[in-house]
């Protein structure tokens, strides 16, 4: 009976465990990458199962890593939200090893965001917020949730975190890994072995944003900063490679700029080779050098260009003028004159594009402003370039011309006239002075520019460099770490420093125990320790001692010890120039009062020598005497390093690092080799070769001016009939100037072109002779400027006395100053009538009265008058020098002659023969010349109404006026739709009055919307170009996710933002589409 019962019981049991629900917990452990159970390790992990956290702790599982746990409630979604886990044995491994979640079910970790922490006492990884999902399986009546996690073995590594770009510690991220203390520019993490781990990076380099490395038993770094500073470099060089390209296809010279290039790749290897040695310091020094080096390259190659623009259009202009002239010179008019100088500008120009790099540089320029790629352009578009800027300024010529009007060609059209009277003459001079400028183009040359200068001179005996500051173009000096850098490249033994007051100010003030006795001297910083022990500094002390590094103390001039004793404390402040009286203080150098530690000896100071056995503090005594000497480590960290001194022991890496430091830095570098000194130095440099052609252009010029003066002689009776009809003396003097210009651009032009000519042929001549065949190189465009420069000063300075004799001539013996005679004045009434060189209309006759109320003093005028037939009279009296005491009262009269007004003088008879009125007169028909500019200035314009300013609006702020406005349109649409619904119960004047209002009202609302639409109307090809660009990369993300070159979580973070930016374009796009449809609506 009782067997019976038991038997029972069971199959109760056994039922009732059927019949329920059950659910398990299975957590399996699993090494990485081996998929070996991974027994004996301790695990405490976190799981969410319908809305329920449950914690469970595994201190130990079983030899096949797994562990199982009941649940109550059945699963259906399940969640690892963190795990815990301790060390396990690893094969490969002999003890115990930190161990790290890679994989969890089928998630990677480092798909996932969560948080990380390791406790190195309990030797415990702990990850948490991972909310990774778990796999439920349903199996008869029980669901099983599994959680299989694969660990792998962890060690601590450093990752570098120097970020190239802003040389700062930069934020990363290593997944899978827990990062631990951060030292500097190194942070350690605990990483899994034999796994590649990805390091995500908050920079702007789009190369190094995410990353990955394999760490093996064996790695000690993970050097992200390495392949970021290589990712940085490459950009940096790239575009300088780029740019160098792109000047090399249109044919312009890059051998210097090439050099350049090549050493800002030494020093990118450089970098590259402290960040891969760890040395961050020197490295960060060398990126401030490179990215210095590349700014400057690319400023130069933006100079070139900008030179080129300004180069070419001097070129133009000169060309247009030797055109312009040489077809007036060959035909008079019609056709014939305008289609030779259209053919002979594009002959030039086109030659003057094939023969010079600058004007296709400078059609290179234009075409790339206009959106052309440089690297697309052939000759033939450099050639349209140059020609499309031919053509504008001949254009710009000819509206200036038009504007200026025929009058102002007087003097060119009549030097035109003479030269081509005396053809032969003419021709004569111009062959003679192209083949002088030839010759002077041959033999001489100008060079201008930055170059560097490299000069031996005898040295103190050191070895190692002394580097020299630019204070002008770094008014800060050296940094630390650029100081570093050179110190690492050179392996120097011993560094020294001197700093001085910066630039921003004049000097310090010293403030003793008077404070308002302030005593105004020059600073400077030194590092004592190398100060003594290689410039003997010790010896110029005179009382005390010399101030220790690292301590606020100074030492002063001997000639402070009336004011100052040793062990005082004085104030240093910077000094600044002030409007009034001494230099005005501008800030504490240091914080806290310097202890005066010792006096120095000026002249035995201003005999210390430095490395290149000069003048260490400069020489000057009164500077000297003026003077405060201050340790580096303290004092001198406000102060502008200016000098720096490396002792190095190898020469041939002193000389290495020598060109690499001055093709970095602002400096002027020597390179100490014991006794000799070698220095490189960059100086702006004016060079000019050929003093011979002198002689040359002397011989032109005589020859020039001996052909002038026949001509003059020639041209006598013409200069006396011009003369005689009235001709102004200077005319004939500015065209003869004008004829010489003329000769002088033409010739210098031709001389120009002939110039390649001429070195071809004394090239051949000189290889004929049996020497050596001298390398004819192209002419560069400067020089057409210094042809022109030489054609213009022999002509113009050979042709002025010629045109004084011919001013001389035009005058027919006259003096320049007019004397007036008695009898040139009439007898009217009693006074003495003389007319004044002016004729003006009636309608002006208050102008004048105000202009001569003008000139004339005020203290002078006695009487006014004006009458009713636009005339007046002003009475004023002058006073005779001689005559003190006595007046003699003028009037100016305003006299009708048929429709103009003249001006005549009358004073009283008596003084008719007055030896000062032609004084008078002079000074009065001085200042009437002058009338019609001062009339025209009496106008003046005012603009009485402004327009409104136009309100700056974003596509945004466009949008939603325009929703706006549409918003309140179909609202007034509505009402009138209700309005004409009621039209029937109201009254017909009511109807009128509403439905008038109403209409004006969205008549306002549509212009206000046309014009909204007008604006977004630039903005419909910019969404579309964009939009085209977005669903171009859009598509090749996909293209790389199919084919598997991008994980699924790699797609969706590169995609997303791509469509979200999408959607958004596609709904500005449609939005103005809608405005659109909505005007079109209502036009019809």
């Amino acid at each position: 009976m009782r067997l019976v019962y038991a038997l029972a019981l069971v199959l109760l049991a056994t039922a009732l465990a059927v019949a329920e629900p059950r659910t398990q917990l299975l957590i399996v452990a699993r090494e990485y990458p081996t998929g070996r159970p991974l027994g004996g390790v301790s695990l405490n992990v976190t799981v969410w199962i319908d809305g329920r956290i449950y914690t469970f702790n595994a201190n130990r599982t079983n030899p096949v890593g797994v562990w199982v746990e009941q649940l109550q409630a059945t699963a259906r979604d399940a969640y690892l939200l963190g795990v815990a886990t301790g060390p396990a044995n690893f094969t490969g491994f002999s003890l115990p090893q930190p161990s790290m979640p890679v994989r969890v079910a089928d998630t990677l970790v480092e798909e996932v965001e969560y948080r990380s922490a390791f406790l190195p006492r309990a030797n415990v990884t702990a990850l948490s917020e991972l909310r990774i999902p778990l796999q439920v399986v349903e199996e008869a009546n029980a669901s099983i949730v599994r959680c299989t996690i694969w660990l792998a073995p962890a060690k601590v590594v450093n990752v570098s975190a120097l970020d190239p770009v802003t040389r700062r510690p930069v934020r990363l991220t290593v997944k899978p890994g827990v990062p631990l203390v951060p030292r500097g520019y190194l942070t350690l993490y605990l990483v899994p072995i034999n796994y590649p781990v990805l390091v995500v990076a908050d920079t702007v380099l789009a190369e190094a944003r995410r990353l990955r490395f394999w760490v093996s038993n064996d790695t000690r770094l993970i050097p992200w900063s390495y392949y970021a500073a290589e990712a940085f470099l490459a950009n940096q060089l790239s575009a300088i490679d780029d740019s160098l390209r792109q000047l090399e296809a249109i044919g312009y010279p890059t051998e210097e700029l090439r050099r350049d290039a090549n050493m800002l790749r030494a020093i990118a290897r450089q970098a590259l080779f402290f960040f891969e040695r760890g040395n961050y310091t020197s490295a960060v020094g060398a990126l401030l050098s490179l990215v210095s080096g590349v700014n400057a390259l690319k400023s130069r190659v933006d100079g070139l260009f900008s030179y080129s623009h300004f180069a070419a259009i001097g070129t133009i202009l000169l060309t247009l003028a030797f055109a312009h002239t040489f077809s007036m010179l060959l035909f008079e008019r019609g056709k014939a004159l305008y289609a030779s100088r259209l053919a002979l500008l594009v002959a030039l120009l086109f030659a003057t594009t094939l023969t010079s790099p600058t004007m296709r540089l400078a059609a290179a320029g234009l075409l790339g402003a206009l959106g052309v790629p440089l690297a697309a352009l052939d000759i033939l578009s450099l050639v349209a370039g140059v020609l499309a800027m031919g053509f504008l300024a001949y254009a710009l010529l000819v509206l200036i011309s038009l504007a200026a009007g025929p009058v102002r060609g007087f003097w060119l059209h009549l030097a035109i006239r003479y030269m081509k009277s005396k053809r032969l003459r003419t021709v004569l001079v111009l062959t003679t002075m192209t083949l002088v400028v030839a010759s002077t183009l041959a033999v001489s040359g100008v060079a201008l520019g930055a170059t560097t200068v490299v000069r031996t001179s005898p040295g103190a005996g050191l070895y190692g460099l002394d580097l020299e500051v630019n204070t002008i173009r770094r008014p800060y000096g050296l940094n630390a770490t650029e100081i570093e850098w050179i110190k690492a490249l050179l392996n120097a033994t011993d560094v020294g420093r001197m700093a001085t007051v910066p630039p921003t100010y004049i000097g310090v003030l010293v403030s003793g125990r008077e404070v308002q006795a302030m005593i105004f001297a020059q600073m400077i910083a030194l590092d004592m320790r190398f100060a003594a022990k290689y410039f003997n500094l010790t010896a110029a002390v005179y009382e005390g001692r010399l101030p220790r590094d690292g301590a606020a103390e100074v030492l002063l001039p001997r000639g402070f010890a009336e004011t100052v004793r040793v062990g005082d404390s004085v104030w240093l402040f910077f000094a600044q120039l002030s409007v009034q009286g001494p230099p005005a203080p501008a800030g504490p150098v240091w914080d806290t009062p310097v202890r005066v530690v010792g006096f120095f000896d000026p002249l035995v100071l201003n005999s210390t020598l430095d490395p290149e056995l000069r003048p260490l503090f400069g020489g000057d005594l009164s500077r000297i005497n003026f003077l405060v000497i201050a340790p580096y480590d303290q004092l001198g960290r406000r102060l502008a390093v200016s000098r720096v001194w490396f002792i190095a022991a190898n020469a041939t890496a002193a000389r290495r690092v020598a060109e690499l430091v001055f093709a970095s830095l602002p400096v002027t570098v020597h390179v100490l080799e014991s006794g000799r000194v070698t220095t490189y130095e960059s100086a702006f440099q004016i060079s000019f070769r050929g003093a011979e052609a002198v002689v040359l252009l002397v011989i032109a010029a005589l020859m020039n001016s001996v052909v002038m003066l026949g001509h003059v002689e020639d041209r006598r009776r013409d200069v006396y009939t011009m003369a005689t009809l009235g001709a102004d003396p200077k005319s004939l003097f500015n065209a003869m100037l004008v004829e010489a210009a003329i000769l002088g651009i033409v010739a210098s032009y031709l001389g120009w072109l002939a110039a390649p000519l001429i070195n071809a042929a004394l090239s051949a001549l000189s290889a004929w002779w049996g020497g050596v065949a001298v390398v004819a190189t192209p002419l560069p465009v400067e020089s057409m400027f210094y042809a022109a420069g030489i054609g213009l000063a022999v002509s113009v300075l050979s042709a002025y006395a010629p045109s004084r004799r011919a001013c001389g001539l035009s005058r027919m013996g006259r003096e320049e100053r007019k004397v007036i005679s008695p009898s040139e004045l009439k007898l009217v009434g009693g006074m003495a009538v003389y007319e004044l060189p002016i004729r003006v209309s009636v309608f002006e006759s208050e102008p004048l009265y105000r202009y001569l109320k003008e000139i004339l003093p005020k203290k002078d005028i006695l009487g006014e008058e004006v009458y009713l037939d636009g005339t007046f009279s002003i009475s004023f009296a002058i006073l005779p020098p001689h005559m003190r005491g006595s007046l003699v009262t003028c009037r100016l009269r305003a006299a009708k002659r048929g429709d103009s007004l003249v001006l005549l003088l009358e004073v009283p008879e008596e003084y008719r023969s007055y030896i000062y009125l032609s004084d008078v007169v002079y000074a009065l028909e001085t200042k009437l010349l002058d009338y019609s500019k001062w009339r025209d200035s009496q106008f003046r314009y005012q603009i009485l109404r402004y327009a409104p300013r136009r309100e700056t609006l974003t596509l945004d702020a466009l949008l939603e006026r325009c929703k706006d406005t549409m918003a309140k349109a179909r609202e007034v649409e509505l009402k009138l739709r209700r309005l004409d619904e009621m039209k029937a119960t109201i009254s017909a004047s009511l109807y009128t009055e509403y439905e008038r209002r109403y209409r004006r009202q969205l008549n306002t609302l549509i212009r206000e919307l046309l014009t909204l639409s007008l604006r977004l109307e630039p903005f419909v090809g910019q969404l579309r170009d964009e939009i085209r660009k977005l669903e171009a990369e859009l598509e090749k993300h996909k293209v790389a996710y199919e084919l598997g070159e991008l994980s699924e979580a790699e797609f969706k973070a590169a995609a997303e933002p791509i469509e979200k930016q999408l959607d958004e374009y596609r709904g500005r796009l449609k939005m103005i589409e809608e405005v659109n449809q909505f005007l079109a609506s209502r036009r019809r």
